[in-house]
């Protein structure tokens, strides 16, 4: 074996920087002594994507436990990253080979001995997973029970971010959390809407008296209820997403990625009530995605024909003629009023923005006979196009001399912007003229 063989499978299972040098089959207590005076790596920064979030353990034996991370230890290892081993590393799950470097849980299992930990007797939970397009990484967070004590494996992705993408862990932490001994009264405030509470009240009633404890783990309710939409055991499903608190859900929300014969779809899931026992349900599945390789679907998001027959008769646009995604009216409100017209912020004033987004198109100053609309909107991959069309009088024709601004806006799900990837935005008015271009992610 040659030796660019032998410094890839060194790397493949698990060869790691700690303070200069490679430290083998220490147990995590001793590589905190090991590794105080290492480098500041990715994973010296606070954890704090994942305090207050509740993971259900599920041991060996089967058994279930539940825990909260509520904060941090000291650091006890910092893993230095080579970008030759990464990159080498990348290309050979490309191939379709090592295709555990593509989880990070197994990525955290394959490197459990060297670290100190036992795959048959400790728990590999992940709590945290999101990909960051600015940053065009992806972050996890893998909670590694070690008898009666946890640890925070913090992973990124090198090479890139997203599913086909390999991780690798930058950093371990000593965890502090917290196991309640009785199940938490839920708090039942403002509810999830558009669920129906009748069932989901007698699920967690369920769950506090000792059974169905799979609603508290979303993976597991994923799989369960997943079958409700034509899912099978047999589909990859796959956290992409969870934070404690979302414009759907004020006590959590958590996006699962489910891969069914070679399509994509994503598993919105909801905490209806409050507190660490507080189950998990599906508040709907999105996605068109289609096999790796050929261009994908594109979705309708919404559709009229009566503008069908509107025709744009002057040489230009009003000047302030423009664009606008709306997502927080009092927010925004401020930021754009040198830019929106305030006449056209006014009528979104009493929209209910708390689960959609307004997409919104304005003529500038003229007059009331000209007009503007929305005919279409449609998402294809991560571009949502959305189709104007604009209406003056034919040439000669008489004018209302008066001063508006006429406006139009669709309302869409706010979901399409919190997948933690970036959508590229474009209004395109009847001729092609493209009128504004943006990026949102919420």
């Amino acid at each position: 074996m040659n030796l660019k063989h032998k410094k890839l499978i060194a790397a493949i299972t698990g060869a790691a920087i700690i303070s200069g040098g490679f430290v083998p089959m220490l147990s995590p207590l001793a590589l905190a002594a090991a590794s105080q005076s290492a480098p500041a790596a990715n994973g010296q920064q606070t954890a704090a994507e994942v305090f207050a979030t509740e993971a259900v353990i599920t041991e060996n034996n089967g058994a279930t436990r539940r825990v909260v991370v509520n904060n941090t230890g000291k650091q006890t290892i910092a893993v230095a990253l080579e970008k030759n081993i990464v990159e080498q590393l990348q290309q050979e799950a490309n191939k379709g080979r090592q295709q555990w470097l593509l989880d990070p849980v197994k990525v955290v299992k394959a490197n459990a001995a060297k670290y100190g930990f036992d795959v048959k007797q400790d728990s590999f939970t992940l709590i945290f997973k999101h990909y960051n397009n600015s940053a065009g990484t992806g972050k996890a967070y893998v909670l590694v029970g070690h008898g009666p004590a946890f640890y925070l494996v913090e992973l990124s992705q090198p090479t890139g971010y997203g599913n086909n993408k390999i991780w690798q862990i930058t950093a371990i932490k000593e965890a502090k959390v917290t196991e309640p001994n009785k199940p938490n009264k839920p708090d039942v405030g403002p509810g999830v809407t558009g669920l129906d509470y009748s069932k989901v009240i007698k699920w967690q009633q369920a769950v506090d008296a000792g059974r169905e404890l799979w609603r508290l783990d979303p993976i597991k309710v994923a799989k369960n209820e997943g079958k409700n939409y034509g899912f099978s055991d047999k589909d990859k499903f796959t956290v992409i997403r969870k934070v404690n608190s979302s414009s759907l859900s004020r006590h959590g929300q958590t996006d699962v990625e489910v891969i069914h014969n070679g399509k994509k779809y994503t598993m919105i899931l909801v905490k209806p009530f409050g507190g660490r026992d507080a189950i998990w349900t599906t508040y709907k599945v999105t996605g068109t995605a289609v096999t790796p390789g050929t261009p994908s679907g594109e979705q309708v998001l919404y559709s009229t024909s009566k503008y069908k027959n509107w025709q744009w008769n002057l040489p230009k646009y009003p000047q302030g003629t423009g664009v606008a995604a709306i997502y927080n009216y009092e927010l925004q409100a401020r930021s754009f009023q040198q830019q929106v017209p305030q006449a056209v912020l006014d009528k979104l004033n009493k929209v209910d923005l708390t689960n959609k987004v307004a997409l919104v198109a304005y003529l500038g100053g003229t007059s009331s006979t000209n007009e503007i609309g929305i005919e279409k909107v449609t998402l294809k991959d991560n571009t949502l196009t959305v189709n104007v069309r604009t209406k003056s009088p034919k040439p000669g024709a008489p004018m209302t001399m008066d001063y508006v601004n006429p406006s139009a806006h669709v309302l869409v799900d706010r979901s399409i912007f919190e997948t933690g990837k970036a959508i590229n935005v474009t209004f395109i008015d009847q001729a092609g003229k493209v009128l504004g271009k943006m990026n949102l992610s919420l």
